[in-house]
């Protein structure tokens, strides 16, 4: 039986592949939140989870907060 043995650029680039592939799967099942304004200067939080389809929009910090923690804790 042969033993592999990994140079360290070898290691490197395995480790950076690893890195970048757990990114773009956290990319698809995180919750995404940003916020937006209307042409009158009114905010809103927009939110979305991607493990469930779930959209919704608040129109206050607390509320958006609020449905995270009901998600994350879910």
């Amino acid at each position: 039986m042969k033993t592999l043995r990994f140079t360290s650029s070898t290691s490197q680039y395995l480790s950076n592949l690893w890195q970048s592939l757990r990114r773009v799967i956290a990319r698809y099942t995180e919750i995404r939140v940003w916020q937006k304004s209307d042409r009158q200067g009114n905010l809103y939080w927009h939110g979305y989870n991607p493990n469930n389809g779930d959209y919704v929009c608040f129109g206050t910090e607390a509320e958006i907060r609020m449905w995270i923690e009901e998600h994350y804790y879910r």
